[in-house]
């Protein structure tokens, strides 16, 4: 991942006890910071227009004093303010943000999850989801309880090698090294330890096991050990085309849903930050987010970095 020069932030009410973090990744790469207040609900002051003052007149009343708010969050960090700016926009949140995103040259979008219990509650059907699905620069949805660096970094990688190259599976090749860039890039940033991880299956397992087509237990056993060798060989191959700069890292292997076994990995591990890619069959016009990305960002109990391919054609701004 190159240097982060330019974030935009999402403000919203839980903007505060994301700030820390924030701080620390401006500060670290010495980048700009862009703080987007989106009015999605402006009509609600209409009402409270008073006579021969116009409709810009009044946003430009609210805005202002919604200025000075924001400001007030960033002058305990007087290291950056000097770099910090704050933008308003007044329709969806979702179409503005991503128009400022891409408009703007973004790097990084940043947003802090909000709900009531869960980080599932705070990510599906908000403004976060959304922004993951139709965004397409990585969208860093920051967990509010964490209130520490990222210390625990995970990354869960696809080394496929497919005999039989389709733009699909290039497209995911390709994302797989981005990912562990991005991942590497972070844990060097925040001096984390990072977590590489691959899940696979065999295919028609359960249809070698049991039923007509049962294989011999034995030679099943051996399929599946061929199998993991395979994929691990796959995984070290991949590790090694990269440099990891004073980092430390570990590598791991598992069989079985990726999904379930990205969250339980996560959980066990004391994961601070999952990086991870948003592919589906769809991924051109942004539709779906992808199975085992939106199984994790479902389940996941801290903060979620998420990448698209660069191949990604948002159906917001085309």
């Amino acid at each position: 991942m190159k240097k982060i020069e330019n974030i935009l932030l999402f403000y919203n009410k839980e903007f505060a006890r994301i700030i820390k973090t924030v701080h620390e990744i401006v500060e670290k790469n010495e980048a700009r910071l862009t703080i987007l207040d989106v009015y999605d609900n402006f009509d609600q002051y209409l009402e409270l227009l008073p006579p021969s003052t116009s409709i810009e007149e009044l946003k430009g009343v609210v805005t202002a004093e919604r200025q000075r708010e924001i400001l007030n969050h960033i002058e305990k960090y007087p290291d950056i303010s000097d770099r910090v700016s704050v933008s308003f926009r007044f329709g969806n949140p979702v179409v503005e943000t991503i128009k400022e995103a891409v408009g703007g040259g973004f790097d990084l979008v940043i947003k802090a999850a909000s709900g009531k219990k869960t980080l599932k509650e705070r990510i599906f059907g908000d403004v976060a989801l959304k922004l993951l699905r139709k965004c397409p620069l990585p969208v860093l949805i920051i967990n509010p309880l964490n209130r520490e660096p990222f210390k625990n970094i995970l990354t869960p990688v696809d080394p496929e090698q497919p005999e039989t190259p389709t733009a699909e599976n290039v497209s995911s090749i390709r994302l797989s090294k981005t990912l562990l860039e991005t991942a590497i890039f972070m844990a060097h940033m925040q001096n984390s330890r990072l977590h590489i991880l691959h899940c696979w299956s065999l295919p028609g397992e359960t249809l070698l096991s049991s039923g007509r087509g049962r294989m011999d237990p034995q030679k099943l056993q051996q399929m599946l050990k061929l199998a993991e060798s395979i994929h691990t060989r796959r995984l070290d191959n991949l590790v090694t085309e990269l440099d990891f700069p004073d980092i430390d890292y570990s590598t791991t292997v598992m069989k079985g849903d990726a999904g379930k076994l990205i969250v339980n990995y996560a959980d066990k591990n004391k994961i601070d930050l999952i990086v991870m890619g948003s592919i589906g069959s769809s991924f051109r016009s942004g539709l779906i987010v992808g199975s085992t990305a939106e199984t994790v960002i479902g389940r996941a109990n801290c903060s979620v970095l998420c990448i698209k391919p660069s191949e990604f054609k948002s159906s917001v701004v085309g």
